[in-house]
C-alpha cells in the first residue's frame, strides 16, 4: 500500500516540483512535497529514534498544513508529538501512535511563525511502516472592510440616495485589505430589492417605490473564502409615483361650442406598510396528547426602516392584531417574538389561570372546520389581559388587550425594527382546535421617514384653455373631436410625472333657418300643414344629417325637455300665427338646437312690377348674354317675406300658371328683347300662388362699343432731349372707331384705365406727355345713348431721343508743296470721335447747315476745303432705328509746313585723341526752330 501511494505522490511531486522530506532533526521551509518517517517512501522507521523536525512556510503570514494519509507506529511505544509552533516549547497539538492518525494538522491563527514542529521518539524493540503526510501552506483570512466609494446620483446630506421610480443607481465600491490588496477579489452587491450584481461598479434599477438598504460583501481569492463582515448599509429612497387620482374633467363629453372644467390633483402616496397584514388561514390543530406542545407560527418580514434602527420606545409598537377563533383558550400560549428573539406573552398555558373561555366563535366539532374569527389586538397601552376578560363570561369579546403581568412589551426594547417578527401559538392540551385567519403588526407611522412632497404642479399650455384658476382649467375646444390636456407635477426628488385627461367634443349641429309655412285661406278650418317639409330645409347644410334627430314641438319648453313631440307631421292642423319649435339633436347625446317657424294662413301672393333687365353685349355683339333672374325676386315680392314664397320665371303664361318650364336663375336669353312671366308660390302650399298674365319684365341686350387698338404714336425729341413732345391724339380716332359711325360714337383719351372706365379725366387732343419718353394713353369709345356699353383700348406715346452731338477736335492736314492753304481731308477719320460710343447712328458730312438738316449735298473723303487754311463743315447724326437726327460742326484746318534753319556746327575737344566725342544735339534746337511754335525737332 505504501508503495502504491508513493507512486501516486511521486506523480504529484513532479507536478508541484516540491522536495520530499524524511523525519530528521532539522528545520525546513516549504509549502509542498511529502513528509515521510525516517524509512522514507519504502522502508520502516528505525529503533531508538529521537528526531525533532520543524516545517515552516515559505512566505510570511502563511500557515503550515500536514495531512497524514497513512499512519502506523507501535501503539504507546513509538510516539509522534506535534507542536503548534517552531519548536517543542510551542503548545502541543497532540501525541499520536498506533493507528491513531493525526489527520489534517494546521498551524493555528495564533501561531505567528506559521510553523509546525514534529517530534518522534521510538523505542528499541520494534518498528513499523511509519507515516506519509502531504505538506501544504494556507494563508489565513485577512480583515476585509467593504466600502462604498461613490454613487450616481450622489448620496445626499442625510446619507441617502434619492431617485425616481424606474431610475438607476450606479454604485462604485472598493475594499480595505489588512494584509494584501487582492485585485481579483469579488464584489457582491445586494440592492435590497431582491436583485443582486457582481463587480466593483454596478448599476441597480429600482422599479418600485420604497426604502431599500444596499450592502456589499467583498471576498478575496484566498481558498478559505475570506469575506468582509461589515455592512455599508446604504439607503436608497425611491420616490413613489405621484398619484393623480381626482384629476378629471367635470364633463368627459361636451357639446360643440360648450366649455367644461378640468381639475388637476397631484398627491404623493405614503410608502407601503412596513408590516403588511398576513392573510394565511391556518388550522390550529389540537396537540395529539396533553403535555406534548404543538406550535404554530406566522412571520412578517419588516425591511423598510433604516439600517440599525431599533425599538427605543415601546409605544413605537401601536399594537398587533390577530383575527382568530379557538375553543377553550386555556390550553394556548400566545407569543410575539421580535427579530432578536425577544418575546412578549399574552396567554400562557400552565400559569395557573388557563381559562376555559372561547376566542371568537369556534366550531366545536374540533375537526378543522373554521368557526367565526374575531379580532384581538394587543397594545402596550392596554390595561386588561385576556385572563382578565375571561373572568367576566364564557367568550372573549373582540378588543384590545395587554400583555400578561409576568411579561411585558418592554422585553422588545432594543430589538431591530427590520427583520422577522413572528406570531407564535402553542397548543399544550389534547382537546379543542381553532383557526388563525390573519394578523398584522402596526408601528408608529412616525418611524417611517416621510414620503416626498409635490413641489410644482400645473397644466401644460394649450390654446383651447380659456381660463385658469389654480389647478382648475376651463377649456373650450373650437372643433369636434378628442382634446387632451396634460397635468404635470414634480416632487422634491426632481421626479416629473404627467397625467392626461381627454374630453370628447361632439360634432357641431349645423342647421339652416326653417321656412315659415303658408296655406291659402279657404275660409273654413282646418288648415293642414306639412311640417316635415322643413326637415330638409333645416338639415340642408349638415354633413352628418343621418346622425341628427329632428322632432317638432308646440313649445320651447317641450323642445328643450324633448317631450311632447308632434306625431303626424305631414297632416298637422295649425292656426294662423302659430309657432312650431324644431329640436335638432345629435343622436341621443343631449346636444341639441331649437329653431322655430310660423304657420301662416294667407291670401293669394302679390306680383309687384320690376324694370327690364338690361345687359351690355360682349365684343361679339351677337345679342346673347347670361342674365341672373334672381335679382328681380325681392322687387317682385315687395313686402312679402322671401322665406315664405318661391318665385319662378317662365317664358309663357301657361308655364307660369301651371308651374312648369321654370327658367334657371342664370339664364341665357333666346331673343332680344325677350319677355319673362312670373309665378309666386307659397312655400307651405303649392296651390296658393299667383301667375302673371302678361310679361312682368323683358331681357334686353344692348350693343357694345368697340375700341380698336391703334399703333403707338412716336415723335423725335427737340434739341433739349428732355423726353417731352406734343402729340395730336385725334389722328388716332379713325383707326380706333373702325367701321363704327363717328357721328354716333364718342372717342375720349384718358391717363388711366380707371379714368377710361369711369369716363373721367379726359385729355385734350393736342397733348404733351407728362411722363418722359414713354406714356400710356387709355381710350374710351361709347354711345352717349348707352354709356354703360363702352369699349376701351390703349396705346403708347413715345418720345425718341436725338443722337448726342459731341465737341470734336479740328481735323488737321499739312499744306502741300504749294503752300496755298488748300488740301484734301479724310472726313471719316473723325467718325469714331463724333459718335463717342453711340451705336445704330449714321454720320454724314455737309458744307451747309441746310444740307445737314435736309440730308442733301453730302461731302465725302477727299473733300478739299473751299476756304483757305480754316473752314467749318456740318455733321448730321441720324438714329438708324427711329430716324431722329442732330446736327453738329467740324473744323477743318490746313497747317503750313515748318522751316528747318541751318544751325552753326557743334564742336567738342578730343581729350583722348581717339576721334570720338559725345555731342548733345538738342543744344541746337533753338537755332533750328527759330521763331516757329509747335514744332518738334528730330535728328537723323
Amino acid at each position: 500500500m505504501k508503495y502504491l501511494f508513493t507512486f501516486f505522490i511521486l506523480t504529484i511531486s513532479s507536478v508541484l516540483i516540491a522536495q520530499d522530506i524524511t523525519m530528521q532533526t532539522t528545520t525546513v521551509s516549504q509549502c509542498g512535497g511529502v513528509f515521510y518517517d525516517s524509512g522514507g517512501e519504502f522502508a520502516n522507521y528505525g529503533n531508538d529514534e529521537n528526531f525533532v523536525l520543524t516545517i515552516c512556510p515559505e512566505n510570511p503570514g502563511q500557515k503550515i498544513q500536514l495531512e497524514f494519509i497513512e499512519f502506523n507506529t507501535q501503539l504507546n511505544a513509538d510516539i509522534v508529538t506535534i507542536f503548534d509552533g517552531d519548536d517543542i516549547t510551542a503548545p502541543p497539538i497532540g501525541d499520536f501512535s498506533g493507528a491513531n492518525n493525526p489527520g489534517l494538522v494546521e498551524a493555528s491563527d495564533a501561531n505567528t511563525s506559521g510553523c509546525i514542529t514534529v517530534q518522534f521518539v521510538s523505542n528499541g524493540s520494534a518498528n513499523a511502516s511509519g507515516w506519509v503526510a502531504n505538506i501544504s501552506c494556507r494563508t489565513p483570512c485577512q480583515d476585509i472592510t467593504a466600502q462604498l466609494d461613490s454613487t450616481v446620483p450622489d448620496v445626499n446630506s442625510e446619507g441617502e440616495v434619492l431617485i425616481c421610480a424606474g431610475g438607476d443607481v450606479t454604485f462604485n465600491g472598493s475594499a480595505i485589505f489588512s494584509a494584501n490588496d487582492d485585485p481579483n477579489a469579488t464584489y457582491e452587491w445586494d440592492f435590497g430589492n431582491s436583485t443582486t450584481a457582481t463587480g466593483q461598479s454596478v448599476v441597480a434599477t429600482y422599479n418600485e417605490p420604497g426604502i431599500f438598504v444596499v450592502d456589499l460583501v467583498v471576498t478575496d481569492t484566498n481558498p478559505l473564502g475570506c469575506s468582509s463582515t461589515n455592512s455599508i448599509s446604504q439607503v436608497v429612497r425611491v420616490s413613489p409615483e405621484i398619484d393623480f387620482t381626482g384629476t378629471e374633467a367635470t364633463d368627459a363629453t361636451i357639446c360643440f361650442g360648450e366649455s367644461t372644467t378640468i381639475t388637476g390633483v397631484a398627491t404623493i402616496p405614503q410608502f407601503e406598510d412596513c408590516a403588511p397584514e398576513i392573510f394565511d388561514q391556518t388550522w390550529l390543530e389540537d396537540t395529539p396528547s396533553t403535555g406534548q406542545d404543538t406550535s404554530y407560527s406566522s412571520t412578517i418580514t419588516v425591511d423598510c426602516y433604516g439600517p440599525g434602527q431599533v425599538l427605543t420606545d415601546i409605544t413605537q409598537i401601536t399594537d398587533f392584531c390577530a383575527v382568530m377563533e379557538h375553543s377553550f383558550m386555556g390550553d394556548l400560549s400566545i407569543i410575539l417574538q421580535a427579530p432578536n428573539g425577544a418575546q412578549v406573552m399574552f396567554l400562557e398555558y400552565g400559569d395557573g389561570t388557563d381559562p376555559g373561555d372561547n376566542l371568537g366563535i369556534p366550531d366545536q366539532a374540533d375537526n378543522g372546520n373554521p368557526g367565526t374569527g374575531l379580532q384581538y389586538c394587543f397594545s402596550p397601552t392596554a390595561t386588561q389581559t385576556l385572563d382578565d376578560a375571561a373572568a367576566t363570561g364564557n367568550d372573549i369579546p373582540a378588543g384590545t388587550y395587554a400583555a400578561l403581568p409576568s411579561s411585558s412589551f418592554d422585553n422588545l426594547l432594543g430589538s431591530p425594527l427590520n427583520g422577522d417578527w413572528t406570531f407564535i401559538i402553542i397548543d399544550s392540551w389534547a382537546a379543542d382546535d381553532g383557526t388563525l385567519f390573519s394578523w398584522n403588526l402596526n408601528f408608529d407611522p412616525s418611524l417611517v421617514p416621510p414620503s416626498n412632497s409635490v413641489v410644482s404642479e400645473e397644466w401644460d399650455a394649450d390654446p383651447t384653455i380659456t381660463n385658469t384658476n389654480g389647478n382648475i382649467i376651463t377649456v373650450t375646444p373650437p372643433t369636434a373631436g378628442e382634446f387632451c390636456y396634460t397635468y404635470r407635477a414634480s416632487d422634491d426628488f426632481g421626479c416629473e410625472y404627467t397625467q392626461e385627461v381627454c374630453i370628447e367634443v361632439l360634432p357641431e349641429i349645423v342647421t339652416e333657418t326653417p321656412n315659415d309655412l303658408f296655406v291659402c285661406d279657404s275660409g273654413t278650418p282646418p288648415y293642414i300643414f306639412d311640417l316635415e317639409t322643413n326637415t330638409a330645409v333645416v338639415l340642408a347644410s349638415a354633413a352628418n344629417a343621418s346622425d341628427l334627430v329632428v322632432t317638432y314641438h308646440n313649445s320651447q319648453a317641450d323642445a328643450d325637455a324633448d317631450v311632447g313631440a308632434i306625431a303626424d307631421l305631414n297632416n298637422y292642423s295649425g292656426t294662423d300665427g302659430e309657432i312650431i319649435y324644431i329640436r335638432v339633436e345629435y343622436l341621443d347625446s343631449g346636444c341639441y338646437e331649437v329653431l322655430s317657424f310660423t304657420l301662416n294662413v294667407a291670401g293669394q301672393p302679390n306680383i309687384n312690377p320690376v324694370p327690364d333687365l338690361e345687359l351690355c353685349d360682349d365684343v361679339s355683339n351677337d345679342g346673347v348674354e347670361e342674365f341672373d333672374l334672381s335679382v328681380q325676386t325681392l322687387g317682385i315680392l315687395g313686402a312679402q317675406a322671401p322665406t315664405d314664397f318661391n318665385v319662378t320665371y317662365h317664358l309663357t303664361f301657361d308655364g307660369a300658371d301651371n308651374g312648369t318650364g321654370a327658367l334657371p336663375n342664370l339664364y341665357t336669353n333666346g331673343g332680344n328683347p325677350e319677355p319673362i312671366y312670373v309665378r309666386v308660390e307659397s312655400i307651405g302650399d303649392s296651390n296658393c300662388y299667383n301667375a302673371s298674365a302678361n310679361p312682368v319684365f323683358s331681357l334686353i341686350v344692348n350693343p357694345r362699343a368697340i375700341a380698336n387698338q391703334p399703333a403707338d404714336m412716336e415723335a423725335c425729341d427737340d434739341i433739349s432731349n428732355d423726353g417731352f413732345a406734343t402729340f395730336d391724339l385725334s389722328t388716332q380716332e379713325t383707326f380706333i372707331l373702325g367701321t363704327q359711325d363717328p357721328t354716333t360714337y364718342d372717342v375720349s383719351f384718358h391717363p388711366t384705365q380707371d379714368d377710361a372706365n369711369f369716363n373721367t379725366g379726359a385729355l385734350p387732343t393736342n397733348y404733351t406727355n407728362v411722363n418722359p419718353n414713354t406714356e400710356t394713353i387709355f381710350v374710351r369709345v361709347q354711345d352717349p345713348a348707352n354709356p354703360d356699353c363702352y369699349g376701351t383700348t390703349s396705346f403708347n406715346l413715345i418720345v425718341n431721343p436725338l443722337p448726342d452731338v459731341m465737341a470734336v477736335t479740328p481735323l488737321q492736314v499739312c499744306d502741300g508743296e504749294v503752300t496755298d492753304g488748300f488740301a484734301p481731308f479724310n472726313l471719316t477719320d473723325k467718325v469714331t470721335e463724333i459718335l463717342n460710343g453711340q451705336t445704330d447712328v449714321n454720320v454724314s458730312f455737309h458744307e451747309t447747315p441746310e444740307g445737314a438738316d435736309m440730308d442733301t449735298a453730302e461731302i465725302f473723303d477727299g473733300y478739299v476745303n473751299t476756304t483757305p487754311n480754316n473752314q467749318t463743315i456740318h455733321v448730321r447724326l441720324e438714329d438708324a432705328i427711329t430716324g431722329c437726327y442732330n446736327v453738329g460742326t467740324l473744323a477743318l484746318e490746313v497747317l503750313g509746313n515748318p522751316v528747318a534753319n541751318m544751325p552753326i556746327a557743334l564742336e567738342e575737344c578730343d581729350d583722348d585723341l581717339d576721334s570720338f566725342v559725345e555731342f548733345t544735339l538738342s543744344d541746337r534746337d533753338a537755332e533750328v526752330i527759330g521763331a516757329q511754335t509747335g514744332v518738334v525737332v528730330t535728328y537723323h
